[in-house]
This record gives C-alpha cells, structure tokens and sequence, in this order.
C-alpha cells in the first residue's frame, strides 16, 4: 500500500519514476565513457557485484549495501556502472531496475525513499512489498538528502527478499542510520584514489596489488616482497603508454577523484576540487544539523586555516580566537566536518585519558584537496621545500587512515608522537610497541627515527620520503619511497 500522498506530488513523483525508467538506459554510454573509450572498474566495484551476482543466483542476504564517501570518488559512476552490468550483462530489464537521485529528487518534492520505492513497485508493477515476486534492484544516490533514508532500507529490507538496495552518500551516512538498520545493512567506504587506482582508472593498467606487502613492511619490518613488486611496478610504468614522469606529481596536488582524473587544466582540477567542498559545506552539512550562513561561514575559514597550518596539535580554542566563534561552535563544525570525511584527525600517543585533554592534529582527506584551498585562498609563507614537506604528510596521513577503516585489512592504531622532537606518526597493532614513521622532502636523515625507535623500544622504524628511489632497509631503519608508499 502507497503511503499517503497528495494528487500533485504523486504525479510528480510519478513522473520521476517513468522518466527515470526510459531515459537511464539511453544516458549510460555517455555517463560511463570518455573519448570513447569505457571507464575502467574501481576495485570496489568488484565486491559490490559479488553480491549482485549472489542475489541474482539465489542467496538474498547481503541484499542491503551502503556505500559512504566524499563527492568526486566516483560513487555515482559505479552505481551507473552497476546498472549497466544488470542491464547488459545480466539482461535484467529496465523496469526491475530504479536509479534516483535523492538530492536531485528533492529539488521537485520532498525525497522520500520509501514512498517512491512504494510507488514504484505499486504503478510499475502492480503489487506491493510484501507481495512483489520479481527481483528488483533499487540504486538510491546521495541518500542523505532524505533523514530516513536508512529506516526506510531496513523497511524495504523487511518486507521483502525480493529488492536488493544500494545506497551511496556522503561519509557522514557512515555515521547516521538507524540503529535496527545497522544488523542488515553492509557498509563499504568508498575512498579517495590511491595511486594504484588512479593508474588503473585512467590507464587501464592494474599492478600487483602490494598493500599486504606493505602491511607487513609497516608492522613487521619485511621489505623482501614489496621491494619485488616495487621494481615490477617502477619497469612497468616506464613501458606503459601515455605515462609520463610527471604523472605521479599531478596526481599528488591534484588527484585522488575520478572527476577530475583527465583534466589537463590543472586551474579545472582545483575548481572542481573547490566545488566539492563548496557542496559538503552548502548542502552536506545541512544534512546532519540545521546550520546558518554565520556557521558556513566558520566553516570555510577553519578550512582556510586548517590547510595554512604547519603540521603540529591545535586547540579548540585556538581556532575559535582564530575564526572569531566560540570555542563550541568551533567543535561543532570540526566535528561535522569530521563527519563528511572532509577532515580527520589523529591523536597523540599517550594514556586515554591524556588523549582527551590534548589538542589533536587534522588532516585534509587527501592533499589535493589541501593544495587546491591554499592555491585559492592563499599560502602562508613557507619555502617549496616545507609545502612540500607538508602536503606528503598530508598524503601519509591520508594513506594510513583509509588503509585503518579498510575492513579488507586487520584493525590498527594511528597516533601523532607529541614530543618536542617526536616524529611525525605512530601506529600500533594490538598491544604491540609502535613503530614510528617519519616523512620528509628532501635529503631526510635517521636522526629523529632512530631516536623514536630507542624510545618506544620498537622494532624498526620507516622514513617515507625521497631519500632512496626504491624500498631499503639499512639496520632497523627502512626508507620507503613517498611514490611507492602512495601505492598502498
């Protein structure tokens, strides 16, 4: 039974649907190609259509996928690209598949997932939820324009074995769904490119994966794998087509999202990187709580700050005086900021509960997204060499902490070393010592590692800079290159 609507929005919302039907199959060459040529698969997408091809055979568990990340991943390609491989590969029809977009749909009505997937299955095929026989396949795009969007999965989920759901959104839906909706759903954070990604988007070029290999270089001091891979990788590259030296650099200042991936204007590039935060601040954080203009505003100069600083830990106060607000609101935005995955932060190393009375450090997602708010709004003065310097801890960072919330991989922890010439990270497995990380641009030397490794008692330690073109380890120092390291 269709939820109560009036006769207009249900028109509407009719129209939607029917357009939605017979024009998504004619838009896919062109929202899936680029000169022609067909977009290359991210490796997600992969373990998407394993559940896919699993409904599709017969096992109707893992039949609610969610699907959180930044705008620009790519999230609305692969659910296109979803819908082509049902449409093509599959030969689902048309009709059993629906694509909408909540953000678009709330620009004509109220979105509202549950009343339209009602409507759906209620005009397009004459049954209901509880009694539909046919496999459905519902692709639900930034569903967080619609405050329910989860309650109304794990309804849908209820009611029916016969839909299988896919919802994307901004990282923040990671974070907010209901509560009874949590034990169906399965939760798959799309992130920003790694440079092994990048490489296969736009190259069609697919390395051996060597992340394991740099996990047990990281944790267990073992370069003997990765050093292989590395040198198949580093011969490879200079016989693929098109790649040139520079690749890897624009990748670093201006790369991590596929909409960005072929512009050869780097000025597009950091426009379209600014547009995306322009959006998280616009709408995304209008999502999660009833902000004003005074709190947009807050928020883009904690950004512009954010970017400006010199790695190091940073009150809440401090950036309150700095941005003119109270300290509380100054909170309240890093937090939801935090949320949208625009910014994370790391911890010092001590006990939990020094933990909560130090300052933190913050980092932007990925150092394009840095370098694009510092080439907009202005530098603060600093030679190359420490922007430099900046920008690949900023990619260190970012490496380690979308490599943390990889559920592929075991948990670890990531910390800052807050000592007056600690290093830059420290990460811990289980109840093991940490290993102390240090990056550096430029000739970097061992001095501050070594000292961190007789301080904490650990291991080894690892230097990631560009010291060495390729993986050393001399006594229990490893060097690791910042290219490889972007491979991970």
């Amino acid at each position: 039974m269709v939820t109560s609507m009036d006769a207009e929005d249900k028109n509407t919302l009719h129209n939607y649907i029917q357009n939605q039907i017979n024009n998504m199959p004619s838009m896919l060459n062109e929202e899936l190609s680029y000169k022609n040529e067909k977009f290359t698969y991210r490796s997600d997408f992969k373990i998407i259509i394993e559940h896919v091809d699993d409904f599709i055979n017969g096992d109707n568990i893992n039949r609610y996928i969610v699907l959180p990340g930044l705008r620009g991943v790519g999230k609305t390609t692969m659910l296109f690209q979803i819908y082509d491989y049902l449409l093509k590969e599959k030969q689902i029809p048309a009709n059993q598949i629906l694509y909408i977009s909540c953000e678009t749909l709330n620009k004509i009505i109220k979105c509202d997932i549950l009343k339209t997937v009602e409507q759906f299955v209620s005009e397009i095929h004459q049954s209901s939820l509880m009694t539909i026989d046919e496999k459905l396949f519902l692709l639900i795009d930034e569903s967080h324009f619609d405050k329910n969007w989860s309650l109304s999965g794990k309804i849908i989920y209820d009611k029916t074995k016969r839909i299988f759901m896919i919802f994307t959104g901004s990282s923040a839906i990671n974070l907010e769904y209901h509560a009874e909706a949590a034990r169906r759903m399965l939760r798959y954070p799309i992130n920003p490119l790694n440079f092994s990604q990048h490489l296969k988007l736009k190259f069609n070029y697919e390395s051996k994966n060597i992340t394991k290999e740099l996990i047990d270089l990281i944790f267990d001091g073992e370069i003997t794998n990765s050093k292989k891979i590395e040198s198949e990788i580093i011969t490879e590259l200079l016989n693929l087509a098109e790649y040139t030296s520079q690749e890897w650099g624009n990748y670093f200042r201006y790369g991590g999202f596929p909409s960005v991936m072929h512009d050869k204007n780097y000025r597009i590039s950091q426009k379209k990187l600014l547009n995306s935060i322009d959006s998280v601040i616009t709408k995304d954080l209008k999502t999660l709580q009833n902000i004003n203009q005074n709190s947009e505003d807050y928020a883009y100069r904690l950004l512009k700050l954010l970017a400006q600083k010199v790695p190091g830990e940073i009150s809440q106060n401090t950036l309150a005086d700095l941005i003119k607000s109270s300290p509380s609101t100054a909170n309240s935005i890093l937090g939801l900021l935090e949320k949208t995955h625009l910014i994370f932060h790391y911890e010092p190393y001590s006990g939990p509960n020094a933990r909560i009375k130090k300052s933190w450090q913050y980092y932007f997602a990925t150092p394009s997204l840095r370098h694009a708010i510092n080439s907009n709004w202005g530098f603060s003065p600093m030679n190359q060499d420490e922007y430099e310097g900046i920008l690949l801890e900023n990619l260190v960072a970012s490496g380690l902490f979308n490599l943390k919330n990889n559920e592929e991989y075991f948990d670890f922890d990531i910390f800052f070393d807050p000592l007056k010439d600690g290093v830059d990270f420290l990460v811990r497995r289980g109840f093991e010592n940490p290993i102390p990380i240090e990056v550096g641009h430029g000739n970097k030397t061992k001095r501050q590692i070594t000292k961190a490794i007789s301080r904490y008692n650990s291991t080894h330690g690892i230097i990631i800079s560009n010291t060495t073109n390729n993986i050393e380890k001399k006594d229990n120092v490893i060097y690791l290159p910042y290219k490889t390291f972007s491979l991970i």
